[in-house]
């Protein structure tokens, strides 16, 4: 057991704060998919009016872009650090996601592959 009863363990907290970046950015990803192929979802229920294409959706893919690219970074840094742990690669993969409607919807391949969903 190591002094003051921290038993050597040494706190992450970059890949921590990546994986609780990734999973916001994640879930609005998700949400932002959800509306571009279910439009009418009762998920969504009476917030689906925030996720139709203008100035509120624009500000969500924003959003999600830039926890996306925080938790990229933060994946990327604590895996650099040499104690690269599920919860950094977890939080990696889920800002990727996270990052995946904003930078498609920029570069117009949703509208060129998916059509209009309306």
């Amino acid at each position: 057991m190591g002094i003051y009863g921290s038993s050597g363990r040494r706190a992450d907290p970059l890949s921590h704060l990546g994986l609780v970046v990734g999973l916001a950015s994640a879930a609005l990803g998700g949400l932002l998919w959800l509306h571009r192929f279910q439009p009418n979802s009762r998920l969504l229920g009476r917030y689906a009016v925030y996720f139709v294409p203008g100035p509120t959706q624009e500000q969500i893919q924003v959003l999600a872009a830039t926890l996306g690219a925080m938790a990229v970074i933060a994946g990327i840094g604590a895996s650099l650090q040499g104690r690269g742990r599920a919860s950094s690669v977890l939080g990696l993969l889920l800002g990727v996601f996270g990052l995946s409607f904003p930078v498609l919807s920029y570069l117009n391949v949703i509208a060129r592959s998916f059509g209009s969903p309306l």
